[in-house]
């Protein structure tokens, strides 16, 4: 049988628990072939992780199976079997055995905590409870997979200007320590008269070259500075609230925050989950702290007995229009299916406004950072045609 070992630390209020799956699993077979999986029960000192693509992976497999009317444990047993990783393996016979000893699926999720998320498992004891645990199982794929390709657009849209301001800053500090300082010595040879900018070039260059035994420090503890800032309670309410309000991001961090809670909102409530947990759920979900306070406001507004239209529409960062949408579901009982499709939709708006905001962000970090390596150009070209005027008027 699979063993699994779990380490808790306590921080503060808040826990860490940490789950160390156990080494590879075997292969029983009988008289019929091969039956089921056991582990080896040796323990492992690696800790287990799940991508967010073997996840979606994963869920959608289970999904297939389930609506084809296989009952979950023969479902984990197949998976079990296919897998070659060893510690995704275990898992699933530590989860099948978990049934098979009476749990309901939800509950045998949850030792795996770091794997499957609240609003996940939730959602899995809603369908269980509902009998719709395979909807629910392919709605959850479906979501997963859209995190999955939003992330991955990220990603290839940021590419390139990271590349391009890497490469750029790269070529810009050649140029001012290494290719300016150069033709210093040789203006200093000829006694040149330097213009204005090239003194503060030179200047700079030096200071960098003489002293960078106290600037590299310094430029470490900065970075390290901002990013103690930047984790502290004070540091992520101000980045969040930035992300929501400056001019070039605001329209695409509201739609794609929006999207995301809205839609995880909608997923719950269709899988079964009652509202008042489906909105505390969403708020765990979302990354920004603003959000969370609004889905607080939501809360109460539920718990007083007033709808979330209400609420949503004193929010200055929920894109114009889903207020009154929301009103309009509540009002016709479609609230799960209106705040699913509002979900999408302003999803696959704030990624064409990703892609509209790269493809200005790109020429733009080309002309200011060509106006960079023109300034450096010219620090060094200035005094040459000073020479060459000086040189001409004396022959």
């Amino acid at each position: 049988m699979a063993t699994s070992t779990y380490e808790r630390t306590e921080s503060g209020s808040a826990s860490d628990e940490r789950l160390w799956g156990s080494s590879a699993g075997a292969v029983e077979y009988d008289n019929g072939g091969m039956s089921s999986l056991r582990g080896s029960g040796k323990p492992t000192n690696r800790r287990f992780k799940l991508s967010k693509r073997d996840l979606v992976n994963l869920t959608s497999q289970m999904a297939i199976m389930t609506r084809s009317g296989v009952d979950i444990c023969s479902v984990l047993d197949t998976l079990a079997r296919r897998s070659r990783r060893p510690l995704l393996r275990d898992m699933l016979i530590s989860i099948r055995d978990s049934v098979e000893g009476g749990n309901p699926f939800s509950i045998a999720l949850e030792q795996y905590g770091e794997v499957f998320s609240p609003t996940f498992i939730a959602s899995v004891s809603a369908g269980e409870a509902s009998g719709r645990l395979p909807e629910v199982l392919s709605q959850l794929a479906q979501l997963l997979r859209s995190e999955l390709r939003l992330n991955n657009s990220v990603r290839t849209m940021m590419a390139y200007p990271i590349l391009l301001m890497s490469v750029s800053g790269v070529v810009l500090m050649g140029l001012v320590l290494f290719v300016l300082p150069q033709f210093a010595k040789i203006f200093n040879d000829y006694e040149t008269p330097l213009p204005l900018l090239t003194r503060v070039l030179i200047a700079i260059a030096t200071e960098l070259r003489t002293r960078f035994w106290l600037w590299l420090p310094l430029l470490v503890l900065g970075i390290s500075g901002l990013a103690s800032l930047r984790f502290s309670q004070f540091g992520r309410r101000l980045t969040d609230r930035m992300m929501l309000n400056v001019v070039l991001l605001r329209d695409v961090t509201r739609m794609l925050f929006t999207g995301r809670v809205l839609r995880l909102l909608g997923l719950m409530l269709e899988s079964g989950v009652p509202l008042l947990d489906s909105l505390r759920l969403s708020k765990l979900a979302v990354g920004n702290s603003l959000y969370r306070e609004l889905f607080e406001l939501l809360e109460e507004e539920v718990l007083n007995g007033r709808g979330l239209g209400t609420a949503l529409a004193t929010s200055t960062f929920i894109p114009p229009g889903a207020a009154e949408m929301v009103m309009t579901a509540e009002k016709t009982g479609s609230l799960a299916t209106v705040t699913r499709d509002m979900g999408e939709f302003f999803e696959e708006e704030g990624e064409a406004k990703l892609r509209e905001l790269i493809t200005f962000i790109e020429p733009l970090i080309t002309v200011v950072m060509g106006v960079l390596v023109a300034i450096v150009v010219m620090a060094v070209m200035l005094p040459m045609f000073d020479m060459s005027s000086l040189a001409s008027r004396g022959g």
